[in-house]
């Protein structure tokens, strides 16, 4: 769900009379929002997305968010088309090399095909517009205010690089841990977009009073993460579970700081999310296919140790934005148990029996 995210209207509520939150009760499903810039990237992406458990509603965008998808141009991820894409099927599992087509093995076809749009899709640190436009929302008033203001976007800053170091060292363990040559050819990308990713982070951070509050919640996740054994569980937690979960946060961030360099950062972080979300399902999909009933028991081990941990990261606020985070609890908690319940349909997109999770109460 939130690496390491943050709900906008943590960073929209401010403690003075003349700053407000917007949209607060009418905020449009973040799964239907389309992905600025890139959009023959987002039309590629088509990110995997769980199917709804037999009990409840297809969920479906009451209107359009914007023009481009009133002629239903782009989606990113869309909620109620479920099935996917041919080539993600998986078939029977090959120890063979990989041949000079990089279609040769089938079933590989769906890691191969984001590894071919994670290269196309590649940017540099450069590229951001660096002293082109406020690196985050200014706010107007006293130095004081817009001193508090700034605290409160270098405590959302700082979540971000925090997930980011650590995605870094997750992404060169799934290289090292990957045998199968298209995967690992994936996986040289991840890291390449991980770095990239804490540089600009870095960068960011420097221009808005340097390093901050670290989240203690996050850390106990990120250490579960680069301690599990199997490289099924690697896969599963990381790209499937908590690289989907944090691209609405990304979208949040970015509507909530409109013209600034973190917007613009945002925007480019939930599109490479969204690919490395992507070419997990289908790797996830390949290793299942050989994975035994202990292997698949492991995971839902691991998702019961993982989600009650990750519920307090979500929930856990730094001092710069503790009393928004009071404000804010109820919503907070209906965002999470949302979070939560996709994740576990996500599972059952895979085949995963996760009838025994437990998600954490509230």
């Amino acid at each position: 769900m939130d690496a390491c995210g943050v709900d906008a209207l943590h960073v929209l509520l401010s403690p003075l009379r003349d700053e407000g939150v917007v949209r607060v009760g009418r905020l449009p499903a973040v799964d239907h929002e389309v992905a600025t810039g890139s959009l023959h990237v987002s039309q590629q992406l088509c990110a995997d997305v769980a199917a709804s458990l037999p009990e409840e509603l297809r969920p479906l965008p009451v209107r359009p968010v914007d023009a481009l998808e009133l002629g239903r141009v782009v989606h990113l991820v869309a909620e109620q088309e479920c099935d996917h894409a041919p080539e993600d099927k998986v078939r029977d599992m090959s120890a063979e090399p990989v041949p000079a087509e990089p279609d040769g093995r089938a079933e590989y076809a769906g890691v191969l095909r984001f590894y071919q749009l994670a290269k196309h899709q590649e940017w540099q640190v450069d590229d951001v517009p660096w002293g082109e436009i406020p690196f985050v929302p200014e706010g107007k008033g006293t130095p004081e205010r817009r001193a508090r203001r700034r605290d409160i976007w270098r405590s959302v800053i700082m979540q971000q690089l925090q997930a980011d170091v650590f995605a870094c060292e997750m992404a060169s363990q799934l290289l090292a841990a990957a045998p199968d040559p298209e995967a690992r050819l994936y996986y040289a990308t991840m890291v390449q977009d991980e770095s990239r990713h804490t540089e600009a982070w870095l960068r960011l951070i420097g221009q808005v009073g340097g390093e901050g509050e670290r989240d203690p919640y996050l850390d106990e996740v990120a250490h579960m993460f680069l301690e599990a054994d199997l490289l099924e569980e690697k896969v599963f937690l990381m790209q499937v579970f908590f690289e989907r979960l944090i691209i609405p946060r990304f979208r949040l961030i970015a509507r909530s700081s409109r013209g600034t360099v973190l917007e613009d950062l945002c925007n480019r972080l939930a599109i490479d999310d969204g690919i490395h979300h992507g070419a997990g399902m289908a790797y996830e999909r390949v290793l299942l296919r050989s994975a035994g009933k202990q292997v698949r028991a492991r995971l839902v081990d691991a998702a019961n140790t993982m989600l009650p941990i990750f519920a307090k990261h979500v929930l856990w606020r730094p001092k710069a934005r503790e009393m928004i985070g009071t404000l804010m609890e109820t919503r907070d908690r209906e965002r999470l148990r949302e979070e939560l319940n996709h994740g576990v349909r996500l599972a059952n997109s895979l085949g995963l029996d996760v009838s025994d999770v437990r998600l954490p109460a509230g």
